[in-house]
């Protein structure tokens, strides 16, 4: 649909209208230049121009209104262009943060996966430890528990004082060197 200008549409209004009246406005009879019209014939004359002239007044008056009313629309319509072209760049903005946020919900979503595929090895282990706990409960006599830090101490002391002692009696470290005859003490 194409769009016209106001002045083009007024012209065509105007000879639209122009176009009926000229049909519906019956033309004065004018006699012809050689007789003279009488006052009676003048008369109804005037009285015809003055009825076309009404009638033009009253079709001038209506294409007013109507351009005014026209005008009125051209300008809603603008400020409603406007409106909308503010609300479409408003929705694009929105649709921007929306894409943004849906990233970050993915991301988010992905890292929530992967610390829940976490937690269930997690868990797995625990049990694991539970059990091994378990069995070792089973396998170790009770100790009381003010008892065995103070016990675990001692043991560890006479162990090291123990080992300390047997220390000169140990055999020497072996190291990865052949022994040669001088070593052995062979002679030939």
């Amino acid at each position: 649909m194409t769009t016209k200008k106001l002045s083009d549409l007024i012209q065509e209004e105007v000879k639209n209208q122009s176009e009926t009246v000229s049909e519906t406005i019956v033309s004065p009879t004018v006699p012809d230049n050689r007789t003279r019209m009488t006052k009676a014939q003048l008369d109804e004359l005037i009285t015809q121009l003055n009825r076309a002239l009404q009638q033009e007044k009253q079709q001038v008056d209506t294409l007013q209104n109507q351009v005014n009313t026209l005008e009125g629309e051209i300008k809603d319509e603008r400020e409603l262009s406007s409106r909308l072209q503010n609300e479409l760049q408003a929705a694009e903005n929105y649709q921007s943060q929306f894409n943004e946020q849906k990233k970050l919900v993915e991301k988010l979503y992905a890292q929530l996966q992967q610390k829940e595929e976490l937690a269930g090895e997690l868990a797995e282990k625990n049990e694991i430890i539970a059990s091994l706990q378990a069995k070792l409960q089973e396998d170790s006599p009770p100790l009381s528990s003010t008892d065995s830090s103070q016990e675990l101490v001692v043991q560890e002391t006479a162990l090291t004082r123990q080992a300390k002692e047997l220390q000169p009696f140990a055999a020497p470290i072996l190291t990865s060197k052949p022994l040669t005859n001088d070593d052995i003490g062979w002679f030939d």
